[in-house]
């Protein structure tokens, strides 16, 4: 008999413990003290053990609990525990429980399964131990008794919840952080309820399939009943297949949309933490089975703060489920939320056609919708209105379409003309009948204080009348809604339960989020009103009762929260739930908002207020819809790039539902135990057309959200060994990572910068981690560091890229010190350095040093991003201005007015002005005919007064084209920014006359300073253009149109600007008060009306203040003070373009006191920054006194006379001290210059000339533009002024003016017959004949040859004609007094006239005495000689003079595209280019000029020439003929030339070739640049192929330029062949590889001489870090190339650098798997690419020929010679030199052998070849030199590499001479591999 027996038979009445003592006394077992005197402990326990196992034990309570019964249950679960115990004190309890099910256990009652508990709780007693209520999740036999124990055990009040084991809880308590303070308390109760468990519902689902299916659904709805919210999401997480559950979860899903269960915002709060892609699945099958519920799903997601992510930020991947979007953005546009007649627009400008079959099933589906609600068959809500119907219609009308789609929607609208007529009287229904509409409000409130409608079901007729189609219901739902609002002042003298149930609704409608963003602000502010009254008042009782209504929305209202704390009365009120709540929440917030000031008690006492952040544009905390492109419409990471989808046979596509069900299911259960069942079962469903479906739905969407289970998910990648689905994997992942970096909602969503940290630790995982490049076309991750420090994107960038890093530590190959790997570290120590991070930025870095083994100290910083160009301009302002919904939801001072608003979009919208030339209101050709000025072209107009009038048209014509798209955008901008500071500003100011007084000044500078600012350039290059083109149809010189259409451009850019800014500020005046009138009527109406001043209370309760903000900068509520609105008044001062600075600055102080400043550099020091209009006053005050002294002065004075201290001297450094102290520079310097240069030319003093001048040229040095403008025009402006001898030459003294450009311009001038310029040139020639000048009259050739030829002519002067004799007598002195041999200036051009008087000489005496004949010969010889050299260095110095003349022209702000090509096909007329010999000469002596130049810039960056050459080879090239070869030829003579100079400076000057290696490099690498520039701008002469063919042309010169021969250009030479734009476009082709080796070659053969010979010197130190650098970068960007060369280039690495020869062996195809080294049980032979050839595409036994073996070689491997015989003179062959091994050959030598192996017919051949090959090893090694030996082996081993039949080959050849030699061999062969490893 067993103990259950016994128990039943004694009964009841008989004691527990006495029956089980004399049970255990029966059967040889008694109590641990009774048998303590019988045995030992151990026989004891093995007694106890045996009578009382689980088993026997289960069985006995099982009995017990069965037969209990609730009136009968008399067994004590303590005596039987306590007795049980005592005789077995080891038994297992647990295993107790577990045999329950097994032991017959079917209990009656509920008091049977407590017994079952308390016996467990009893035994388990200081064990702490809960019970396992696991036992029951598992299959029972008898389902029946299952389900009765589940049901007793829930239902039971006398077990306590938290004493149960839930094994797999639904929620746990990490999401108590992320819920609202209101939901704690029901959150505490549900997560220790016993329905929270996964388990529970698991195996109810199990069991709806039992016997007892009925008793389980039974518990089920049961359980539904009494926690809801537990079993529904337990339902949803556990996604159970199961058509009846599936059922049951969306019906109670929607009961909670309906609001029939409690808590529904709290169940949806945990729905959207455990699955919100799920719930959003959820939601739209809902709304597809009855689109009824899209009002109710618009509830949630508006509670949820999810509405703007899902209507404002659409992705692609939600077409799927448009419908139910666009029903939503319906009625959220009904609402007021958004608008709709721009949000579906813009809907379709971002998906573009992807949308368009989408939208026109829903068109379909919504007329079709209409038409049976016409008919009456249909009256249900989700028809559209008119009005959206029609918005659809023409935003699909104006997009592009199939002429399917297009007839489509051209049957849809017909239809919708057909019904429209009906629709529109049925919305429009008794709109107007304001009565009745006021009647129906009011039967509403009856209905509710009569007690008809509860205020629940009066809130849900609200919501019906909000989202219904009829007008006049939506307009009774806004008056319902005003009512409290006009009522609240005779809340007093309402009854108590009217007041009560009116207070009940005002709080259900703010709970529900009913009230729109206009209305809330006002309503939230009438609660703070209320509660602000006596406690005791009827007004106070109303606001706590709304309160208490409204709980669960309190906490979304930071500010609403602040402001109520704020209220000394509420806050006495402890006892209410929402003063105990608000007083929680501000608790919770203060520590981290306000921890210096003490406690929250301390500080509710000290009177300290706590501030919560507001988050939104709308009062008290509303949420603010996100722009989901960001300001500017672009992606703002551009470095992250997914590579192309893999190319397969069939197109991708999705699986079949059966087969994705199976898939997830799959991997929703993939773990490390069953990882190969499970890959087993995906790789039968998986096929290839699904992994785009299966690499984001599965792999990339798992690994952004688990990243516990990267690691498992890699596993199961690997195992699948799919090549192609690792690629798909790898392209998702990326795609993901740009849509989250790109995505604005990343910015503010802690999630999404999870799930991007996520992917970037799964990144770095699938490519570092497995020893895997990232390649830098798919991430830069540099280039994302940049953008994202220049995007204000760092915390999206920094941790993204440290966990990318983080994986390198499993890496072999990325770790420190990879040079890949330490310059993106670089780039981070940078930021961590400069850029001012966060701390949790500069924590993300330190723990990626960390994990590294770095200190972010001995980080090298690179210096990169500093210089990254900064983005921002006008344009993107205006673009952000444009897609911003400005003064939309924020403008609650107009909206106050009327809530009627909500329904016809945003009130006080600022909309961007379409403004055409036509539209332009200022009378442009009268301004221009009485302001125009023409002084560079008054006497061309004189003589043509025609060409005047075509002035003024073309002018006008250009005026209006450019500026109306400007002064848009300026007004548009202007005053976007007005009406909201306007706003802001003046909340609490009631006087609408000063309102609109700092409106207008405001909006009016604006607009006119950016109209300026944005036409001014366009206006200048247009302007200038024109005019040329105008004049060059006049037959005027090229020289003179220049001239004269700069000087035209510069006369009227101001007018033409001012006209831009006088229609931008008239237009803007206009929409400025457009825009605030409502603000401007209200404030009228309010003092009109109740005689009190109005204050925008909404705006002004928005003011938020940082705790140290002065008070007195502090919005006030009684108007603004003085002060403030100066600042409003400085508008008018804004100085716009020159012409205007003059009147701009009338206000401002005059005169800046000598007294005060001591210097230039003091003033910038100390001085406060003066704006440009400001600095030009003083300067014209300053200037004028200056000119007064100085032409005072007498005649002869000069600066170097002056003190220090005299008058002018300190006037001029006044002028230095202003341009200094300015806040623009650039714009006052270039003021500055224009006023000196006209003080300049007016002077007639020497003072006054050199102290202008002097001022010009410190203008110039504060400024390169003003440089470039101020030289350009004195050297080329056609300007009378200029004939000043004394000011031209002291511009040449101080170098503004080039002697050369004065030269010719004076020259073109006399060739023209300027009487003017004539004169002035006599006048200049004989001062500087005179002496005392910094220069010489030869410095004037061209002006000398120019007045010679007028000479002749007999047309000149007296004066013309003595200057050219006095010009010919200093040339007679100067080459009278020349020494033999030596020549002055012009000596060469004097030696070429004398020659045919010397041949004449020599003629006359050919007769004379023999001896004489042979000197005669040499002297002709030495004279023909001579005249040569004259000729090519007069050729030489011509075309030097061409190239420096482009240079000024190339440099020159106007010269453009057209100008440079005219001047590049009159070159090429000038000079036969395509002559070969002419060619060769131009471009040496253009290397010569850059050279020059480069040499009197001092090497400090003189690289203009060099640049202006590089453009006209690149033009010449473009215009040198269709045929690609001609323009090649071109380039190819370039680069020979350039060449050729380098070898020459090389050899004949080495000590001076050290300093032009920066201009060869400029020059070379200029060249690949500007072609590679042209290829990206897809020019026509520029085509891949001929890119390709300079990159070649490169190629050759670098191979001319061998280090070998050329070393003092090496590291010029490795930068180019290392050039981003050379090596990857040279090796992204076959055609370029063999190229690519053979430099590599050349620079490793370079540096092989220095590394064996062990003089690594530090200059040869870098140059090979260098080359190994370039080999990285090979290896990991282009590895294919690198190891199909990496045998040739190893012959070239020195014996001693075993690293790097390693590193080129380990090169491998990108396509190929590397096997795992330490697999179990790995057999090489069994790879399937173990049969395959490596790839050889040179010719490797060339080296073999070199020495005379490849034939016996191959006689011996084809059995025709005996490898003992062959072998004995190989190494002789081998060390030919008797110096050194020739180790290519024994390179070669191995090499061969394997190919001749490999290309055996048959397997036996295969074999004898092999070994006889082995033989032949085998001697060659025995009878070697230790350095023979070495190197043989070494070549063996170098055929180790990837898996290839030459890798096999390799090692069973090492194995067998490993096993055969002798230990000398062994310990060679040993010494090898090892040195493999390192």
């Amino acid at each position: 008999m067993g103990l259950a027996e016994q128990l039943l038979g004694a009964g009841s009445h008989t004691s527990a413990t006495d029956i089980i003592a004399e049970y255990a006394h029966q059967n040889g077992a008694g109590s641990s003290a009774d048998t303590s005197n019988k045995g030992t402990a151990g026989d004891s326990n093995g007694q106890q053990q045996g009578v009382f196992t689980p088993e026997n034990v289960a069985r006995a309570l099982a009995l017990l609990a069965s037969s209990a019964t609730d009136e009968n249950n008399e067994w004590s679960a303590e005596e039987i525990a306590a007795s049980l115990c005592k005789h077995c004190p080891s038994l297992s309890w647990e295993d107790v429980i577990y045999k329950l099910p097994y032991s017959n256990l079917s209990v009656k009652s509920e008091a049977g399964a407590v017994f079952i508990v308390d016996v467990f709780l009893a035994a388990t007693a200081g064990q702490n131990r809960p019970f396992p209520y696991s036992f029951m999740y598992e299959i029972w036999p008898d389902a029946a008794a299952q389900v009765a124990f589940l049901r007793y055990t829930l239902h039971s009040s006398s077990i306590a919840p938290h004493l149960l084991d839930k094994h797999m809880p639904t929620i746990l308590a990490d999401p108590v952080d992320l819920l609202y303070k209101a939901y704690h308390t029901e959150f505490a109760r549900i997560l220790t309820s016993p329905w929270n468990s996964l388990s529970l519902i698991l195996v109810l689902s199990h069991l709806l399939d039992s016997k007892a299916s009925d008793d389980a659904r039974s518990l089920l709805e049961a359980g539904i009943a009494q926690e809801p919210l537990l079993v529904t999401l337990a339902l949803a997480r556990l996604k159970i297949q199961h058509p009846r559950l599936q059922a049951l979860l969306q019906h109670n899903v929607a009961r909670f949309l309906k609001r029939d269960f409690g808590h529904n915002g709290l169940f949806f709060e945990l729905f959207r933490i455990y699955e919100k892609k799920m719930m959003m699945a959820f939601f739209c099958n809902i709304y597809r089975k009855d689109p009824a519920f899209s009002r109710y799903i618009l509830d949630v997601l508006v509670d949820l703060g999810m509405a703007n992510d899902l209507l404002l930020v659409p992705k692609r991947d939600d077409i799927v489920m448009l419908d139910f979007i666009v029903d939503l953005a319906v009625f959220a546009s009904r609402r007021g939320m958004l608008s709709f007649e721009t949000w579906f627009p813009g809907l379709l400008a971002e998906l573009g056609s992807d949308m368009l079959h989408a939208s026109l099933e829903i068109m379909h589906t919504k007329i079709q919708l209409e038409a049976s609600r016409q008919r009456g068959e249909d009256k249900g809500m989700a028809a559209y209105s008119s009005a959206e119907l029609t918005i659809m219609f023409k935003a699909l009308g104006v997009m592009g379409m199939s002429p399917n789609n297009a007839a489509n929607l051209k049957a849809l609208y017909a239809q919708f003309v057909e019904l429209v007529g009906e629709l529109e009287r049925t919305e429009n229904e008794c709109s107007s009948d304001e009565g009745q509409i006021e009647k129906e409000a009011e039967s509403l409130f009856l209905r509710l204080y009569r007690g008809e409608l509860s205020v629940d079901h009066m809130a849900d007729t609200l919501e019906d009348l909000r989202d219904s189609l009829r007008i006049y219901m939506r307009k009774t739902y806004h008056h319902v809604i005003q009512y409290p609002l006009e009522e609240f002042s005779f809340f007093d003298n309402y009854p108590d339960k009217e007041l009560t149930i009116t207070g009940q609704l005002v709080g259900v409608l703010i709970q529900r989020h009913m009230l729109s963003p206009v209305s809330e602000p006002t309503i939230l502010e009438m609660l703070v009103k209320a509660l602000q009254s006596p406690a005791s008042s009827k007004s106070f009782h109303f606001g706590m009762t709304a309160l208490q209504a409204c709980l669960y929305r309190i906490e979304q209202l930071p500010m609403f929260c602040t402001r109520l704390y704020q209220i000394p009365a509420f806050n006495q009120n402890n006892n209410a739930p929402a003063v105990k709540l608000i007083k929680s929440i501000i608790a919770s917030v203060m520590p981290a908002r306000n921890a210096k000031a003490g406690s929250g008690t301390d500080r509710a006492h000290s009177g300290m207020t706590p501030v919560l952040e507001d988050t939104g544009l709308e009062a008290f905390g509303q949420s603010r819809p996100a722009n989901p492109r960001g300001a500017s419409g672009m992606r703002v990471f551009q470095s992250v790039r997914p590579p192309p989808l893999p190319e397969l046979d069939e197109a991708f596509a999705e699986p079949a539902e059966e087969t994705k069900d199976k898939l997830q299911f799959a991997v929703n259960n993939l773990d490390r135990s069953s990882l190969e069942e499970k890959t087993n079962e995906v790789d039968k469903l998986l096929q290839p057309k699904h992994f785009i479906w299966f690499s984001q739905e599965i792999m990339v969407k798992r690994a952004s959200q688990e990243p516990n289970y990267h690691s498992l998910y890699l596993q199961f990648v690997e195992a699948l060994n799919r090549p192609d689905l690792l690629k798909c994997i790898l392209r998702e992942t990326l795609v993901s990572i740009s849509r989250l970096l790109n995505a604005e909602s990343t910015v503010n969503s802690s999630s999404d910068r999870n799930n991007l940290k996520n992917l970037g630790a799964w990144l770095g995982g699938m490519t570092l981690a497995r020893d895997q490049p990232i390649l830098r076309e798919s991430v830069s991750f540099k280039d994302l560091l940049c953008e994202g420090y220049n995007s204000n994107r760092l915390n999206l960038a920094i941790p993204f890229v440290c966990k990318v890093l983080e994986q390198t530590t499993r890496s072999t190959v990325f770790h420190p010190p990879s040079p890949w790997l330490m310059s993106i570290m670089g780039v981070l120590a940078e930021l961590y350095a400069t850029a001012n991070l966060k701390l949790i930025l500069t924590f993300e870095v330190e723990v990626l040093c960390k994990a590294l083994s770095l200190d972010v100290k001995d980080i090298p910083a690179t210096s990169i991003v500093g210089r990254q160009p900064t983005r921002g301009s006008v344009d993107a302002l205006a673009s952000e201005f444009g897609k911003a919904t400005i003064g939309g939801e924020a403008g609650m001072g107009s909206a106050l007015a009327s809530d009627g608003a909500a329904d016809g979009g945003l009130a006080g919208a600022v909309q961007m002005p379409a403004i055409t030339g036509a539209d332009i209101t200022v009378d442009i050709l009268s301004v221009l005919s009485q302001h125009a000025s023409f002084h560079a072209a008054e006497s061309l107009f004189s003589q043509q007064p025609m060409l005047k009038k075509m002035f003024y048209i073309l002018t006008e014509r250009i005026i209006r084209k450019i500026i109306p798209v400007h002064v848009a955008r300026s007004i548009y901008v202007a005053v976007s920014c007005t009406r909201d500071t306007i706003q802001k500003d003046f909340c609490g100011e009631p006087n609408e006359e000063h309102v609109h007084r700092a409106a207008q000044v405001m909006a009016r500078g604006l607009a006119g300073a950016l109209a300026v600012s944005l036409c001014r350039e366009q206006l200048k290059n247009k302007l200038f253009l024109t005019m040329c083109d105008f004049l060059n149809g006049q037959a005027l010189p090229e020289q003179s149109v220049n001239m004269i259409a700069v000087g035209l451009v510069a006369d009227n850019l101001d007018l033409a600007c001012a006209i831009a800014e006088k229609e931008a500020i008239e237009r803007a005046s206009l929409q400025i008060d457009t825009v605030l009138s409502e603000s401007y009527m209200s404030r009228k109406r309010t003092r009109e009306r109740t005689g009190q001043p109005f204050y925008d209370l909404a705006r002004y309760s928005r003011l938020v203040y940082p705790g140290d903000f002065p008070e007195l900068l502090k919005v006030r509520l009684n108007g603004l003070q003085a002060g403030h609105l100066r600042i409003y008044e400085d508008f008018t001062q804004i100085p716009h373009f020159f012409s205007q600075i003059g009147s701009g600055a009338q206000g401002l102080e005059a005169g800046v006191g000598r007294d005060d400043i001591g210097s230039a550099s003091a003033g910038a020091d100390g001085g406060v920054k003066f704006s440009t209009a400001q600095c030009f006053e003083r300067f014209a005050g300053i200037i004028e006194d200056l000119d007064k002294t100085v032409s005072a002065a007498a005649a002869e004075v000069t600066l170097s006379q002056l003190p220090s201290q005299h008058e002018a001297c300190l006037y001029a450094r006044d002028i230095l001290v202003l341009a200094v102290r300015s806040a623009s520079p650039d714009d006052t310097a270039m003021d500055f210059a224009q006023a000196l240069v006209n003080y300049l030319y007016r002077s007639e003093t020497r003072l006054g000339i050199d102290l202008y001048v002097l001022l010009l040229a410190r203008m110039c040095e504060m400024s390169g533009r003003v440089a470039k403008e101020v030289t350009s025009w004195l050297a080329f402006a056609d300007d009378e002024r200029k004939f000043n001898v004394a000011a031209t030459l002291a511009l040449i003294g101080e170098g503004l003016v080039s002697t050369d450009d004065e030269d010719g311009q004076v020259a073109r001038l006399i060739e023209a017959n300027r009487p003017g310029a004539v004169d002035f040139a006599v006048r200049l020639l004989r001062r500087v004949l005179a002496g005392g000048t910094a220069v010489s009259a030869q410095a004037f050739g061209k002006t000398a040859q120019g007045l010679a030829k007028l000479a002749q002519s007999g047309q000149a002067s007296a004066q013309v004609t003595k200057v050219v004799e006095d010009l010919k007598a200093a040339d007679d002195m100067q080459a009278g007094d020349a020494q033999p041999g030596q020549s002055a200036d012009g000596g060469l051009a004097r030696e070429a006239e004398d020659v045919p008087a010397m041949k004449e000489s020599a003629q006359e005496e050919v007769g004379s005495a023999p001896a004489n004949r042979q000197q005669e010969t040499a002297n002709r010889q030495d004279t023909a000689s001579r005249q040569d050299a004259a000729s090519r260095q007069q050729e030489t110095a011509s075309y030097q003079h061409i190239l420096l003349n482009w240079a000024r022209v190339y440099d020159h702000p106007a010269a453009g595209e057209a100008e440079l090509t005219t001047l590049v096909r009159q070159l090429l007329q000038q000079i036969p280019l395509h002559e070969t010999r002419v060619e060769a000469a131009f471009f040496r002596a253009c290397v010569g000029a850059v050279l020059a130049f480069y040499d009197q810039s001092g090497g400090r960056g003189g690289f203009q020439v060099a640049d202006a050459l590089v453009k006209l080879v690149v033009f010449v090239t473009r215009l040198g003929g269709r045929d690609g070869q001609a323009r090649l030829q071109t380039v190819r003579m370039f680069l020979s030339s350039v060449t050729l100079v380098i070898v020459d400076i090389h050899e004949t000057r080495p000590e001076a070739f050290g300093a032009y290696q920066r201009p060869f490099f400029r020059l070379l690498s200029g060249i690949l640049g500007e072609a590679h520039a042209a290829f990206r701008a897809e020019e026509a002469w520029c085509s891949e192929q001929t890119l390709h063919a300079i990159v070649g042309l490169l190629g050759e010169s670098l191979r001319l330029l061998d280090p070998g021969l050329v070393p003092g250009f090496s590291f010029v030479w490795l930068m180019l062949a290392s050039h981003r734009f050379f090596l990857p476009r040279l090796v992204e082709s076959r055609a370029g590889w063999a190229l690519a080796a053979e430099l590599l070659e050349r620079q490793l053969r370079f540096l092989e001489p220095f590394v064996e010979a062990d003089q690594v010197s530090e200059p040869v130190k870098l140059l090979y870090r260098g080359i190994v650098c370039v080999i990285l970068v090979v290896l990991h960007d282009f590895p294919e190339f690198l190891a199909s060369y990496a045998l040739r280039l190893s012959d070239a690495v020195p014996t001693n650098c075993v690293q790097l020869r390693n590193l080129l062996l380990s090169a491998y195809p990108r396509d190929m798997r590397l096997p795992e080294p330490l697999t179990p049980n790995l057999k090489i032979d069994l790879l399937a690419e173990i049969t395959q050839s490596p790839d050889i595409p040179y010719d490797h036994a060339v080296p073999l020929e070199r020495v005379g073996l490849r034939t016996g070689l191959e006689a011996v491997l084809s059995l025709q010679r005996a490898p003992a015989e062959f072998a004995s003179g190989v190494m002789a062959a081998l060390h030919s030199d008797g110096a050194h091994y020739d180790v290519a050959a024994v390179n070669a030598f191995v090499l061969h052998a394997l190919v001749r192996i490999t290309q055996a017919t048959d397997d036996a051949a295969r074999e004898a070849a092999q070994r006889m090959a082995l033989e032949l090893f085998c001697a060659v090694l025995s009878g070697a030199d230790p350095e023979g030996r070495y190197l043989v082996v070494s070549a063996i081993a170098n055929q180790l590499r990837f898996p290839s039949t030459h890798t096999y080959l390799g090692s069973r050849m090492v194995l067998a001479l490993f096993s055969k030699s002798d230990d000398v061999v062994c310990e060679c062969i040993a010494r090898v591999l090892v040195e493999r490893i390192l």
